[in-house]
């Protein structure tokens, strides 16, 4: 009955760890990408998070850059120099932020939309596809169409420029 009990104790223990290991780490979800695997929703909340983490660290960095007069300042050159060291301690950043940027928000779950909305006052974190404006073209939220004064047949309006905020 001892030994029962022992082995019961190991059996709930085991089921226990492998319970609690829900979340994949960035390296495993960086291989499924590589690997090009479809991402769970556990996927696309471990890279929202450490693109997020990323974000709020980098913050601080993007204030004091964008508060500076010019390029040249000491403050600025200290900041950027920050800001590159703490990119280059997040190697998965790049891959990350390029996977949450080109996915939907159906595509990300509901709970990690509440942490992309959440994260979204943070200057490097990047929006879901169809979230907000396209990054590519920051300050362009859309295209000015005009169409022909007069009815002409055959006419197709083509795009006359850019809304710039």
């Amino acid at each position: 009955m001892k030994n029962f009990k022992i082995l019961l104790i190991c059996a709930l223990a085991l089921f226990a760890f492998a319970c609690s290991k829900t979340q994949p780490t960035p390296a495993e979800v960086a291989a499924k990408i590589d690997s090009r695997q479809a991402l769970s929703k556990s996927d696309y909340s471990v890279m929202i998070d450490y693109c997020g983490d990323y974000a709020k660290q980098a913050q601080q960095y993007f204030d004091l850059i964008n508060e500076q007069p010019t390029d040249s300042t000491k403050e600025y050159v200290r900041a950027v120099g920050e800001l590159a060291s703490l990119r280059a301690a997040h190697p998965y950043l790049d891959m990350f932020q390029t996977a949450i940027y080109s996915a939907s928000d159906e595509l990300i779950g509901e709970e990690n939309v509440k942490k992309v909305n959440e994260y979204t006052r943070y200057q490097a974190f990047p929006l879901p596809e169809g979230s907000g404006p396209d990054l590519a073209v920051p300050g362009v939220v859309g295209e000015v169409v005009e169409m022909p004064s007069a009815d002409t047949a055959g006419v197709i309006a083509a795009p006359d420029g850019e809304v710039v905020n």
